[in-house]
């Protein structure tokens, strides 16, 4: 960096509400073709990326581009809650939670 740009960053690091919101960048298609082209600059294989974006199925396997894993949405008790939120708070997600939960119900009945 510059002497300029180090006093610059230096005042954002100290007031980074000073400088208010960003004004005038490019956002939605032209956003994204805006980041297209930068990554395409700098030879990353575009293509790739956009295979990669998102998180990985459930279970491993590799789905189509905008394919959803299978969900089941359902209701719990006060208690139920609560006890995933204690979890929660050792580190563990809900859906890891939920998931591990349902595998083991399912086992126990010789479904998994």
């Amino acid at each position: 960096m510059t002497p300029s740009r180090d006093t610059e960053a230096a005042r954002f690091a100290a007031e980074p509400e000073s400088w208010g919101e960003p004004q005038g960048g490019p956002t939605g298609a032209d956003a994204a073709a805006h980041g297209r082209a930068l990554l395409e600059a700098a030879g990353v294989d575009v293509a790739a990326v956009e295979r990669r974006v998102g998180r990985p199925r459930i279970g491993g396997t590799a789905g189509r581009k905008g394919e959803r894993s299978a969900r089941v949405n359902v209701a719990v008790t006060d208690a139920q809650a609560a006890i995933i939120d204690r979890l929660v708070g050792q580190g563990r997600t809900r859906s890891d939670i939920v998931r591990e939960a349902l595998d083991e119900y399912l086992a126990a009945r010789e479904f998994g």
